[in-house]
This record gives C-alpha cells, sequence and structure tokens, in this order.
C-alpha cells in the first residue's frame, strides 16, 4: 500500500500503478483520505473521506482529461455534499443521491463544499470492458434503466436521482471494505451490487416520473375534452391548448387521443355534430342559428360538415328525425 500526500502527487502517477493495487492517499493534516482502487483498465473506483471544505479538484485520480472514450461516471454521496460540474455547469449533490453521467471524454470534475463528505466515485471507460463480461452487463443495464438513447445522454448535465436504502446499505459495506482494506474480490462484488440496485433505483424514479407524465396528460386531456363539450361556440385549436400548456400542438393531440381514443379535431367534430343533430330533432331552431352556435359562420360550412358526417344535411335530418319520432309517439300511444 502505498500512503503520499495529495501535493507530492502527479498526475501520471496513479496511472503508472500496477491496475490491481490500491493506493490510499492521506491528506495533509488529518483532512482526510482517498482511495483509489483499479481492479481492471477500463474501471476505477475511488473512495473519499473529506474532513475539509478546501480539497482541489481531484480528476486527477481518474482517467486521462482530453479522452475521447466513452465513460459512464457514477458518484454517490454518501454524507455530506458536493459541488460537481459537466459541460461548464455546476450543480449540487447531498446525502443521499447519486449523479450519473454517460459522456464522450473524461472532462467532469468535483468539490467538496463541506468539511465532511463520505463518498464513491466509480468510472467505466466503456469502449474498453470486455463485452461478455458481468461488469459490462450490469453496466448495459444501468444505462438501459435511465430509459435514455445514448445519443440522447451523451455529454448530458448528469442525471441525479436519490437512491434507496439497499443501495445504502450496500454502499456502507463498501466504504468499510475499501477504508478497512479488505481483499479486492469483495469491492467489485458491492459495486456489481450497486450498479444492480442503481438500476431498480433509477426504473423506480423513471416509473414515478412516468406516472405524474400520465396524471398531467390526463388532466390536459381532461380540461380539452370539457372546453370541447362545454362551449361548441368557440373554434378551439391545438395551438391554443398547446400555448396554454406550454407544450406542442402535436403533444396536445397525442395527449387527447391517448386517453379518450379520438383525435382532437375529429372529437371536435363529433360533439359539435352530434350536438346540432340533437337540436335539429327535438327544436325548431334555424339551421343558421344551430350552424352559429357550434362555430361555423357560414351555414354553407356547416352543412358540408354535417353532411360529411351524417351522410344527410341538416334539413334532411330533421325531417327524418321528425318521422322517426311522430312514428315512435304513435306506437307508444297504442
Amino acid at each position: 500500500m502505498k500512503n503520499e500526500k495529495i501535493s507530492h502527487m502527479k498526475d501520471d502517477d496513479i496511472l503508472k500503478n500496477d491496475l490491481k493495487k490500491r493506493v490510499e492517499l492521506i491528506l495533509p493534516e488529518g483532512t482526510g483520505r482517498i482511495i483509489s482502487y483499479r481492479p481492471y483498465d477500463s474501471i476505477q473506483i475511488i473512495f473519499y473521506e473529506i474532513h475539509s471544505g478546501d480539497i482541489p479538484d481531484m480528476w486527477q485520480l481518474g482517467f486521462r482529461k482530453g479522452d475521447s472514450g466513452r465513460y459512464l461516471r457514477t458518484l454517490l454521496c454518501r454524507q455530506g455534499r458536493c459541488e460537481y460540474t459537466v459541460n461548464d455547469n455546476k450543480a449540487m449533490l447531498t446525502a443521499g443521491q447519486a449523479m450519473m453521467d454517460y459522456a464522450v471524454g473524461d472532462n467532469r470534475s468535483f468539490r467538496f463544499t463541506t468539511e465532511d463528505f463520505t463518498g464513491v466515485e466509480i468510472t467505466m471507460q466503456v469502449d474498453t470492458l470486455i463485452k461478455e463480461s458481468t461488469v459490462f452487463k450490469m453496466l448495459r443495464a444501468v444505462i438501459e434503466a435511465m430509459y435514455l438513447p445514448e445519443e440522447d445522454i451523451f455529454d448530458s448535465d448528469g442525471y441525479v436521482f436519490s437512491f434507496s436504502k439497499t443501495t445504502e446499505q450496500t454502499l456502507d459495506k463498501l466504504l468499510a471494505d475499501a477504508f478497512e482494506g479488505v481483499e479486492g474480490i469483495m469491492i467489485i462484488t458491492h459495486t456489481i451490487e450497486i450498479g444492480h440496485n442503481l438500476g431498480t433505483d433509477l426504473k423506480a424514479q423513471s416509473s414515478e416520473e412516468r406516472g405524474k407524465s400520465a396524471e398531467k396528460q390526463r388532466l390536459i386531456a381532461e380540461d380539452i375534452y370539457r372546453c370541447l363539450t362545454e362551449d361548441f361556440g368557440t373554434k378551439y385549436t391545438a395551438v391554443m391548448f398547446a400555448e396554454k400548456y406550454g407544450v406542442s400542438d402535436t403533444t396536445v393531440k397525442k395527449y387527447f387521443t391517448g386517453v379518450y381514443g379520438y383525435g382532437f379535431k375529429e372529437y371536435q367534430t363529433k360533439v359539435r355534430m352530434e350536438w346540432a343533430a340533437k337540436k335539429l330533432a327535438t327544436t325548431d331552431m334555424k339551421v343558421g342559428d344551430i350552424s352559429q352556435m357550434v362555430g361555423y359562420s357560414k351555414q354553407t360550412k356547416f352543412t358540408k360538415a354535417f353532411k360529411n358526417y351524417y351522410h344527410m344535411t341538416p334539413l334532411e335530418y330533421r325531417r327524418k328525425s321528425k318521422i322517426e319520432i311522430a312514428g315512435q309517439t304513435v306506437k307508444d300511444g297504442r
């Protein structure tokens, strides 16, 4: 085991060590320690136990900056908080949270902002992983659990989520093993277990987010339905609702179809024609007045729309309905 102060370490020192060698860095004046473990060329696990808010950026413990390879990098915060920078965007990670990003090039950095920080950083160089290995399969499972295609998460700003009690318990075992110098096989075992757990955590969170999204879609669709069925005079458009809810008109149509099974315009025509047909059959209102009430400024346009829907003109429909109603009345009188 190698013990050195961080101020005396050069950027390449870690990279020149035997890949399976555990390297422990004792920080100056009892401010903490950092352990770097490289079980394979494509994987690095860094354990942090920091007792100072003035620790320099530790990127030199990772893979080389400027590398064009693909990386999945995960930081789990067990205690305290840290500021991480991704693509020049800064955000805060607090206890009980994990940050994951899948990117081209290892250009991420972390800065600890509390006097007590405990956590684990796991970096995998995807391109060099053996595809048949357990680690690679675990990696793919975690990426797939993010519900994002690779092209959408390359160079992302990071994905932050809370990890479960199960993940926390495994993380505690991993930290204990690392700081007590337990054999490497246990480190790898717990790391793989955490990977699977994080996949489950991501799925659970994604499921919750999808549930919230589904509820949002339902509420928007119901509001559109209310407008279409209670106010026939207003000529609603998908663009109007899109502006109201801050989504695209295509999204509005998709939401409505998903809840009611009808296209937006199709359903608007349906409720208008059915209401008009009822008025034609049961009242003596003029066709022109009915057409105005269902949103048609010109009777000719209403007549054309009505005929397309019922395959007869409004007046033909009225005569037919009157005859049917009269016949039913006579029949009921017998």
